[in-house]
């Protein structure tokens, strides 16, 4: 079966950031599910995956812009450090979660840590870079209902921003 709009999707994949830079930072593919069609992944992803088959690998060049986007200063943001709970013990590169007005769940990454302050940031942690995405398709199989509901739930429940 061939990959179109709406199919159910697993592949490996690895993405290069730079030399010596990856994710996931093991260097190890690590392993994603996803219907396509849904925005779950970046458009030129998408659109590279489409027409492939099951066993077919393929790397793929994607600019910030048609990955997670830029880096939007306005996500980044300086927050006392008795936000945290004192047993916390913080360092760059942290993820939490927490939850927005809505009470849906979102993520940040802590980026810096300051006496008094800590610097967070809400963009997806590949924001602001390009990207080279090699990967290998494992399965393609017709999008189930259960698996569109599921996809449309994760989608409204991210603002369309994917960050799991």
């Amino acid at each position: 079966m061939k990959i179109d709009k709406n199919s159910f999707v697993t592949i490996d994949y690895l993405i290069r950031m730079g030399e010596g830079d990856y994710y996931p930072p093991d260097g190890r593919p690590e392993e994603i599910s996803f219907c396509l069609g849904w925005g779950v992944m970046p458009l030129g992803l998408e659109e590279a995956l489409l027409g492939l088959e099951e066993n077919a690998q393929k790397m793929v060049r994607l600019s910030a812009a048609d990955a997670y986007g830029e880096t939007d200063q306005e996500l980044i943001m300086e927050v006392p450090r008795s936000d945290f709970a004192p047993e916390v013990e913080l360092n760059p590169g942290l993820v939490f979660e927490t939850e927005d007005e809505e009470g849906h769940e979102v993520y940040f990454i802590v980026r810096e840590v300051q006496p008094e302050a800590v610097v967070i940031d809400f963009n997806h942690p590949l924001a602001g870079k390009d990207l080279e995405v090699t990967f290998t398709v494992r399965q393609v199989r017709e999008a189930t209902p259960e698996d569109l509901e599921q996809q449309h739930s994760c989608f409204e429940c991210e603002g369309g921003q994917h960050q799991h």
